[in-house]
């Protein structure tokens, strides 16, 4: 009986499988294609745009501008 609690090796038998399965050549190329892959990241614009002035001074980023100007019925309380 073999024993699978201890992590490395459950490891060792997970690609024990993989190479009787697959064979060795096939492993290793889908091993490192999954390490030389571009890995997948956040858009941070989208969450930059949506900081106020104060914080994107705080992180180095210019500000976004200043506010368009309000209407001029809006100084009637409308």
């Amino acid at each position: 009986m073999t024993r699978t609690d201890d992590p490395e090796l459950s490891l060792h038998l997970h690609l024990e499988t993989l190479i009787a399965l697959h064979g060795a050549r096939r492993v290793v190329l889908a091993a490192l294609g999954a390490l030389m892959a571009p890995r997948a990241r956040r858009p941070l614009a989208k969450t930059f745009a949506e900081l106020d002035d104060h914080m994107r001074r705080d992180i180095g980023l210019p500000p976004r501008g200043h506010s368009p100007p309000m209407p001029h019925w809006s100084h009637f309380g409308w």
